[in-house]
């Protein structure tokens, strides 16, 4: 019984984050009865495609993956289950249930970016398609699902190499918590789906409760994010692209090379510097256009 309630909290939870990650809506509710699983106890650590997965509580427990399939297919809508590496119950006492996905494999990312305006930028644009997301989601189901602001501002921990951000959505009238956090690695990024047990603890205890998660996972031999070398993939976006990416919202700086050269000096009012620049590619393109 105490399965079956924690799988329907997980399964709300999942349909916003549904709303919040891909803003993919449905004409019905998706809060549909939670199926009969089959758990086992996870005390063992536990692999994933590149890493695994510490225990951290006795009474966690790890949801066979063909169940898990049935799961998000039968009550989430979901067409495959490929996008997910495992899932877990009650991780933690804090934690109601984690899912890993299948990790990025997009390149190494920098994180340099995250120390510029563009982050400010991207987070604004992030909160505007929340509100417009959530009011079309509640149109479409008859109930009222607003965005009620960050629980955890989106968080960039250098030293780790975490990202992590938690919102608060509001249900008709009742409190939810979407978290989603990061860990970067030499090929990309690893990132989690976190429901706590309890939606209204504090922001220094959500900050904790992710951090647990987190510190317990450990990438494989040579695939952390100390381990790149050169000639690695270098993945076209740094950290407020990813950020971007988890949130659903469009990146418009994705390009690379001299396009995103242009468009950052461009931006910061700089463009004298380029007018050489301008004339010599001009000159170029009557050389090469004029009549043999």
């Amino acid at each position: 019984m105490q399965l079956a309630k924690k799988i329907k909290s997980l399964l709300r939870e999942n349909t916003i984050l549904l709303v919040v990650s891909f803003f993919i809506f449905n004409s019905d509710p998706a809060i549909l009865q939670a199926q009969d699983v089959n758990p086992y106890s996870f005390t063992e650590p536990l692999s994933v495609s590149r890493g695994r997965l510490m225990p951290s509580s006795q009474d966690a427990m790890k949801i066979p993956r063909d169940e898990m399939c049935d799961l998000v297919k039968s009550e989430w809508g979901w067409e495959s289950c490929d996008s997910v590496d495992a899932m877990v119950i009650s991780f933690t006492p804090a934690i109601d249930s984690l899912l890993i996905n299948k990790p990025n494999t997009s390149g190494y990312v920098k994180l340099q970016d995250w120390e510029t305006d563009e982050r400010e930028e991207v987070i604004a644009a992030i909160e505007s398609d929340l509100r417009k997301s959530m009011k079309s989601q509640g149109a479409r189901t008859g109930q009222k699902i607003t965005f009620d602001g960050w629980r955890v501002y989106p968080t960039l921990n250098s030293n780790k190499k975490y990202m992590y951000y938690a919102t608060n959505v509001s249900w008709d009238g009742e409190l939810y918590v979407n978290v989603k956090a990061v860990v970067f690695d030499r090929r990309g990024y690893v990132d989690f789906s976190i429901v706590p047990t309890n939606s209204n603890i504090s922001q220094s205890m959500m900050v904790s409760t992710i951090n647990t998660v987190l510190d317990k996972y450990q990438p494989k031999p040579q695939e952390d994010y100390s381990s790149f070398v050169s000639g690695d993939k270098i993945a076209a976006v740094g950290a407020v692209g990813v950020l971007a990416t988890l949130a659903g919202v469009k990146y418009g700086k994705a390009a690379t090379g001299l396009l995103v050269g242009l468009l950052l000096v461009l931006k910061k009012g700089a463009f004298l510097l380029l007018l050489p620049l301008f004339w010599i590619l001009g000159w170029l393109k009557r050389l090469f256009s004029k009549p043999k």
